[in-house]
């Protein structure tokens, strides 16, 4: 998968699916980007955000360049061939791009990630190590599990119940139901991102967990994939 909005912007961009298998390894995702027509790829070009559910973002430097960066969830870059890349499986994958500055973020944005606030830290830090104008920055939010499918377990409901977020609960009959695409959404246009300058694929990983793996729907039926704990990966570079 690749977004519309990043098209022509002189990107490395693309959202792995099944097809591909669980993206785990470095080969395996030069064999994805490989497949995008991007053929000068080496896992020289790679960093992973090691993703511990936290709302820390780092900005790469050329020493980052083929490694996983530990205890953050977000990376930014303004580096050429370097390629920023996270893991999903129901979390939301943002994908960010300024094309004036050029600079570039990849979020994992899973619930307890958006909460604490990752969109923010990301933004902001693009701001002000970078002079980002947010009104400029484009965004692709890419596969994840939906607010049709994603009911809150005992304890999440429990966390959230008192809190701002109990805006994004809908009930339905005995289960709370959590909006992540509306928290999504509201916290990159409370950042300054126009909302033309988002694109939202629209996909829900429960509905196709065919394509797009989903950990909750693996833990409904343990059996539906061949791999334990499958994950589809997101990517963005600058190119040179």
């Amino acid at each position: 998968m690749q977004f519309k909005i990043f098209k022509n912007k002189n990107l490395i961009h693309g959202i792995s699916d099944s097809s591909f298998s669980s993206m785990r390894t470095n080969k395996q995702a030069i064999k994805f980007l490989k497949s995008l027509a991007y053929k000068n790829i080496s896992s020289k070009n790679l960093i992973w955000a090691q993703q511990v559910f936290s709302s820390r973002v780092h900005i790469c430097k050329q020493k980052d360049s083929g490694k996983t960066v530990k205890n953050v969830d977000g990376l930014i870059s303004n580096i050429p061939e370097q390629i920023l890349s996270t893991i999903s499986a129901d979390c939301v994958p943002i994908l960010i791009y300024d094309p004036k500055q050029k600079v570039i973020a990849a979020l994992h944005g899973g619930r307890k990630c958006l909460v604490k606030g990752i969109i923010k830290n990301a933004i902001d830090k693009m701001v002000r190590n970078f002079k980002t104008n947010p009104k400029n920055v484009l965004v692709g939010i890419g596969p994840h599990i939906r607010v049709c499918h994603y009911w809150l377990k005992e304890r999440s409901y429990k966390e959230l119940k008192n809190t701002k977020f109990k805006k994004y609960f809908i009930k339905r009959k005995e289960k709370i139901f959590f909006d992540l695409t509306k928290l999504v959404f509201d916290n990159l246009i409370k950042s300054g991102i126009k909302r033309k300058n988002i694109e939202d694929c629209k996909i829900c990983t429960y509905c196709k967990y065919k394509k797009y793996f989903s950990a909750r729907k693996q833990e409904q039926s343990p059996k539906i994939y061949k791999e334990k704990k499958p994950r589809f990966a997101s990517f963005i570079g600058l190119k040179i």
